[in-house]
Parts: C-alpha cells; structure tokens; sequence
C-alpha cells in the first residue's frame, strides 16, 4: 500500500529548514510530483491533510496558505517570528535573490539612523503580494527586478537616495556608506553606472561624491 497524502506532506515538512515558511501551493505541488497527478487535482486533499497536520500540532499556522515547523527546544516550543518568515518569501524563492532590506529599516541597519522603525521595509520583485494585517513589513517595488548579481548594488543605492527622507544621524554616513560598499566588495564602475540608469541625477551625484571622495554629508 502507498503512502498517504498526510505521510508525503510529513516527509516535505520534515525536509524544510527549522524557521523557512511552509506554503500550501508549495506543498500541492510536491504532492503532485510524487503522485505524479495534476496539481488540481490534489489541491483539495492537501488542503485538508495540511489542516489535521496544524490540528495534531505537527505545524502551526501563520497565515492563509503559510505554515512552519513546530520546533521543539529546551524551552519549550518555537514559534518563528511572522514578520521574518514574511520577509523570506520576499527575498528568496527557489534558491534565488528577489528582493532586498530598505527605507528605514535598511537605513538603521547600515547603522545610519539609530531610530528603530515599527516596521520592516522590502523591496521585493514580489511587490504585489498581500502583506496580512498582523505583518509589520512593508513592500515596495524595486527600481529593477532584483537578482544575485544586482541586490547588494540597489541596496547601497537605496540607502543613497533614502537619506534625505529619514533623520540620519550617524556622525559619518558617507564614510559609513562607502566601508558598505568596500566590504560588499562592489564594484565602483557597475554602482555608479545602476546609479545613472536607474536612479535620479541626485543619487546619482552623491553616488559619484561617496565613492570617489567621500565629502557627502547629510544636514
């Protein structure tokens, strides 16, 4: 006798990493390869399975369609945070770079504005998906589709072009600006040639100033 939908999608949780969310259109579509049926036609039934899975306490729901791991510590049972499992949707899928952190809270983490924002900003080729109510992440659309080769570069970019919009209050932003991008080891020719392409002439000076002299500082 073959295994059931319940045992399939047990040996597909177990195969996801502790705090990576789970999402049911995922699962459908394992259930159909290994069934190798329609993903229609499973869509239904795993469903269901999904839902004893969350009822025996093997999973736990964060949203409409989205699932983790109960994960067992000394302390007792992990719940990941809603808002990081959001953001993982936004800035990986299947391996790859979609999206990136940016506005205020990109801001803060480069340690440019010490101000904590309430929310996480993403900028994410995912722009048009539903963020729940319950999720303090914010998306935007970025100012190109975002991959492994262009993320850290719109970053950088991002944080540019954001400092008038937030209280930066670091003492040395552009010093803090351009150890960024030496770390990240980008490459000055391909930053300020994103720059001119696809920011405004503004970004696009300071850009050149940060990175060539570093006498950009912020009011």
């Amino acid at each position: 006798m073959g295994e059931s939908y319940k045992e399939v999608l047990t040996r597909f949780i177990q195969e996801q990493e502790a705090e990576a969310a789970i999402l049911t259109e995922q699962a459908v579509q394992y259930v159909a390869e290994e069934f190798e049926k329609d993903a229609g036609n499973v869509k239904s039934a795993v469903n269901m399975a999904m839902s004893r899975l969350e009822k025996d306490g093997n999973i736990f729901r964060i949203s409409k369609g989205v699932y983790c791991k109960r994960i067992e510590t000394a302390f007792g049972v992990y719940v990941p945070d809603k808002d990081k499992l959001f953001c993982r949707r936004l800035l990986r899928d299947n391996g790859n770079t979609v999206g990136y952190e940016t506005g205020l809270s990109g801001l803060n983490r480069l340690g440019l504005v010490s101000q904590i924002p309430r929310k996480i900003y993403i900028a994410s080729n995912f722009y048009r998906k539903r963020v729940p109510e319950d999720v303090q992440v914010e998306v935007k659309k970025p100012p190109v589709t975002v991959n492994d080769e262009n993320c850290r570069y719109l970053q950088i970019l991002d944080a540019i072009n954001d400092m008038d919009k937030a209280a930066v209050d670091a003492a040395h932003p552009a010093a803090i600006l351009k150890k960024a991008a030496e770390e990240l080891a980008l490459d000055t020719d391909k930053l300020i040639f994103l720059a001119r392409k696809h920011y405004s002439n503004k970004t696009l000076i300071r850009t050149i100033d940060i990175l060539l002299e570093g006498k950009y500082e912020t009011a």
